[in-house]
């Protein structure tokens, strides 16, 4: 049977189709309106910092951190805030260290700084002989958050030894810091601490992580072993592992190695033991002025 002639589309039906082409239109172009105006007032994420950058920007902060701590030490004096002003002196010592290790690290001589860093820390003793001659005052309220260790092998690679006295407050329940006083100790020829001894080997004999690995090689290497450049490969291997390791980040100094201080710090215990041996460590580890 044939088609009939088509039909003609009642006028509301085709009012109907009409607007609804025109709502549809009008949509798309308000989406479209919407969706740029988004775009100009969506923030943007950042540029990552440049390592260059990043080093600027460090050592400007360290340095101005130190000139406000250096300039507010007589008015802390005046208070007759005698923790504070020890404290003080401790934040004064911890930003000239700070400044050293990245000039350090960048391959700049970093011995200024650590003249300058002597000097601060030679401060703080003198200050906490005089406001405190009895040595009352806990070492977890005068000594911040500086590596003392990494403060005393600095002036000791410098050629400027200074009695170690300042200490991490648990130093003894730590293993991170007690592996470090004692190769420290070791490296520098102080007398060892019997106390100090039984913890770290309480320590090695319980603990298989990273830094248990990273201690027994230093030891190793510093007693003498004979394959020194094996050993030396494998402690200089440990320091990229240490940017995500769990323990690094939460137990042990951020110069140590963790995160950020990966790229801006340097292994200080390698660099000593080396240098103790006559052993030669590549950059950026090496100890070389």
């Amino acid at each position: 049977m044939g088609q009939g002639p088509a039909q003609p589309v009642p006028a509301a039906a085709g009012a109907a189709v009409v607007s609804r082409g025109w709502i549809g239109g009008a949509a798309r172009l308000c989406w479209a309106l919407m969706s740029s105006l988004f775009s100009l007032f969506r923030k943007r994420r950042p540029e990552p910092e440049s390592l260059p950058a990043k080093f600027a920007r460090l050592l400007a902060f360290h340095a101005d951190m130190a000139a406000q701590t250096q300039a507010r030490l007589a008015e802390l004096e005046r208070q007759g805030d005698m923790t504070l002003l020890i404290a003080n002196h401790s934040h004064l010592v911890h930003d000239h260290c700070e400044i050293a290790v990245m000039r350090w690290r960048l391959g700049d001589d970093p011995r200024a700084a650590i003249a300058e860093t002597r000097a601060a820390y030679r401060g703080l003793i003198a200050c906490r002989n005089r406001v405190d001659p009895g040595h009352a005052l806990p070492m977890a309220a005068i000594a911040g958050i500086t590596d003392w260790d990494l403060v005393h092998a600095l002036f000791w690679l410098a050629g400027t030894p200074e009695p170690v006295v300042m200490h991490f407050p648990q130093l003894l329940q730590e293993r991170y810091f007690a592996y470090s006083r004692i190769l420290l100790l070791q490296v520098t020829g102080a007398d060892v601490p019997p106390v100090l001894a039984a913890a770290v080997a309480g320590f090695a004999a319980s603990g298989q992580g990273l830094v248990d690995r990273d201690f027994a090689a230093k030891q190793s290497l510093l007693n003498g072993a004979p394959d020194a450049a094996a050993l030396l490969a494998q402690i200089a291997g440990h320091w990229p592992k240490r940017r995500t390791n769990g323990f690094y980040r939460t137990s042990a100094p951020l110069p140590a190695g963790h995160d950020v201080s990966n790229d801006l710090s340097v292994d200080w215990q390698l660099a000593c033991i080396a240098r103790a041996l006559g052993l030669a460590v590549p950059a950026p580890h090496g100890w070389r002025w």
